[in-house]
């Protein structure tokens, strides 16, 4: 059945179905945690369950209604996401009013906000009396990345579901099943995604495994003549429509994690990394742990620079200088 496709979130769905099948489903959810681990899949799924014409706990998934939930375009199903970096209140004043609209065949009527912590202060607060008084039979998901950013109001008025960071082996199971990649190709791309899934990379395997394995030569070779090329590289990924600047910094905060988790003696077998322990290994001598965690600092202050629109080039360019230092002291 169709909750049964959700793979690694247990704790999660059992909630959800224990809800439905005790008939308690409240009026809002808040499913939260890291992106591609399953949330809006989740989402999906429940709002299939609730309308399915074969009336019972989970969704067929072949049915008329679970079809046309699963394609978006059942009349009483409805999903807003952000329109450029913010869910407007425009979006939210059109929802409103589809709300008020009387239901055509559906139970339950559904509304998904995908990126809910995107709304911005304005919009969260047009739909906070349609949160606490929704219309009758109508299920309100909010699926959130980042909660701390929705006002507590808003927060109060939802039952919230947690999503855990699922184990590699669940990332690369998924992605065998779901995209054409291969054994080695899903092993790396499951590293990669550091409890994600990300299967919006299955068709860039090729720019994600270049790119991985360029930074992790540079890290092991920081000579001038190397830093040449690093900087030459990273001026040329600032401009790429291919945003590779995003991989490298991708690449870094996932090698450093994998330094931290052996400088802190824990498990080897939870690297994300595992195929390059040696590579690992003999990096690490070069960082004390001081410096492994300071450079997870510098890079996030240098992503959150580059989305506020600076240099991209100069920061990429600092990042490396910095880790030359780091790996000099």
């Amino acid at each position: 059945m169709a909750f049964q496709r959700i793979i690694g979130q247990e704790k999660a769905v059992t909630l959800i179905e224990k809800a439905i099948s005790n008939g308690r489903v409240p009026h809002a959810w808040l499913f939260s945690g890291m992106a591609h681990v399953g949330k809006f899949r989740t989402a999906l799924t429940l709002a299939m369950s609730l309308n399915c014409l074969k009336m019972g706990n989970d969704a067929c998934g072949e049915c008329d209604n679970c079809r046309q939930i699963e394609n978006e375009y059942f009349l009483d199903f409805q999903v807003v996401r952000p329109e450029g970096k913010n869910i407007r209140i425009s979006q939210v004043r059109e929802t409103l009013d589809w709300l008020h609209l009387h239901p055509d065949r559906a139970r339950y009527r559904v509304l998904i906000f995908d990126c809910a912590d995107q709304m911005n202060h304005e919009s969260a607060n047009a739909f906070l009396k349609t949160l606490e008084e929704p219309p009758p039979r109508t299920l309100i998901i909010l699926v959130a990345a980042s909660p701390q950013n929705l006002p507590e109001t808003v927060i109060s008025r939802c039952q919230h579901v947690r999503f855990k960071p699922l184990e590699i082996k669940k990332v690369k199971q998924i992605l065998l099943e779901e995209t054409e990649l291969d054994q080695n190709q899903a092993e790396m791309l499951a590293s990669y995604g550091r409890g994600c899934v990300r299967a919006d990379l299955a068709n860039q395997v090729e720019l994600v495994q270049n790119v991985q394995n360029s930074v992790i030569q540079w890290i092991g070779n920081l000579s001038p003549a190397n830093m040449e090329d690093i900087f030459h590289s990273c001026a040329e990924w600032s401009k790429s429509k291919q945003e590779e600047w995003r991989l490298l910094l991708d690449v870094l905060e996932t090698w450093f994690r994998d330094l931290a988790w052996l400088k802190q003696q824990l498990p080897e077998h939870q690297l994300l990394y595992p195929q390059r322990l040696g590579d690992l290994e003999k990096c690490s001598r070069h960082f004390s742990i001081q410096s492994v965690y300071d450079y997870f600092r510098d890079l996030s202050e240098v992503r959150r620079s580059i989305e506020l629109n600076a240099n991209r080039t100069l920061a990429l360019e600092s990042l490396w200088i910095r880790l030359k230092h780091y790996a000099s002291a």
